[in-house]
């Protein structure tokens, strides 16, 4: 089931600039899922990944004009161990009423003709 989590981020920094009022996180467990989410709401996609194998996830498919990203991927290694793995997280925002299937893929950027190791997409319909 699509994990919802809400938060206040504007109580949390003690007053500064006010962020989204939905955080909606997802995991590869949520592929295949539809999610519903106002303009202003935030869409946090977290992905195992290992760097050092050349097997990156990167965006395939998505409609900008309804989920725009809205920050560059970060990653985040699980341990210090020398090839240890870690965790890609995509961040985005519902920026108009719309529907976007958003997919990525983990692949090497060297094989574009083979199928990815693995795949994830989501739905995304954002409301007023």
């Amino acid at each position: 089931m699509f994990a919802l989590l809400f938060l206040l981020l504007a109580a949390a920094c003690g007053g500064g600039t006010a962020g989204p009022e939905n955080v909606f996180i997802a995991d590869e467990a949520d592929s295949g899922q539809t999610v519903t989410m106002g303009v202003g709401d935030a869409l946090q996609i977290m992905l195992a990944e290992n760097q050092t194998t050349g097997y990156l996830w990167r965006v395939v498919t998505n409609d900008e004009a309804v989920l725009e990203s809205s920050e560059e991927p970060s990653y985040e290694v699980d341990s210090d161990a020398i090839g240890a793995g870690g965790v890609k997280t995509f961040m985005f925002r519902a920026a108009a009423p719309g529907t976007s299937v958003l997919r990525l893929v983990n692949a090497r950027d060297q094989d574009t003709a083979v199928e990815p190791s693995r795949v994830f997409e989501i739905t995304v319909q954002v409301v007023e």
